[in-house]
């Protein structure tokens, strides 16, 4: 029982940790705004968010699906730091392969400007058209698929956007992967 007790406690303790660090730089950036520090809090506030989506992104990495049959997938990474150079947000992605020569991509992008721009695509079929796409429906979600060149498949719901592109395999793997994406529990992040 003891042995159960601190493995839990040491499998928690980085997350209660961040969590100490994220209340205390709201308490500090709320402090500084107070005695009129506005860089000083701007600061703090901003190393908050970022705590946060450095969380958002570890979870969103547990919502990937397992690789299809006969597939293998590398695992799980995040990189926020990138999503602030597009405007913020959160992204993370997973590699998949089916042999030596057919590789799938997918990314998973949380709360980015960018998917203002592609939603109004999404909603406009004759602008996904004149870009190449079709559109399908795909888990209750409105999705470009692109099958000319380069196999892409582009989703947005609510604050989601994932991209999936695939080198070398069939568009019924694309839509196979979309499939399996649980879109709901990436929107509650």
């Amino acid at each position: 029982m003891k042995r159960t007790t601190l493995a839990l406690c040491l499998a928690l303790a980085p997350w209660a940790s961040q969590a100490g660090d994220i209340e205390e730089a709201i308490a500090a950036g709320q402090a500084a705004y107070q005695q009129g520090k506005l860089s000083q809090a701007a600061s703090q506030l901003a190393y908050a968010a970022t705590l946060i989506q450095q969380q958002q992104g570890e979870q969103l990495s547990k919502l990937f699906p397992p690789p299809l049959a006969g597939w293998t997938a590398d695992e799980p990474e995040h990189d926020n730091a990138s999503m602030s150079l597009l405007g913020g947000g959160v992204h993370s992605e997973r590699l998949y392969y089916k042999g030596d020569d057919i590789s799938l991509t997918l990314r998973i992008l949380k709360d980015s400007p960018l998917m203002q721009a592609l939603a109004g695509m999404l909603a406009s079929p004759q602008m996904a058209a004149m870009a190449g796409y079709k559109l399908k429906k795909i888990n209750g979600a409105n999705t470009m698929l692109q099958t000319q060149d380069d196999m892409n498949l582009t989703l947005v719901q609510g604050s989601v956007m994932v991209q999936i592109e695939c080198d070398g395999c069939e568009e019924a793997d694309l839509v196979a992967y979309a499939g399996k994406l649980d879109l709901t529990a990436m929107e509650q992040l």
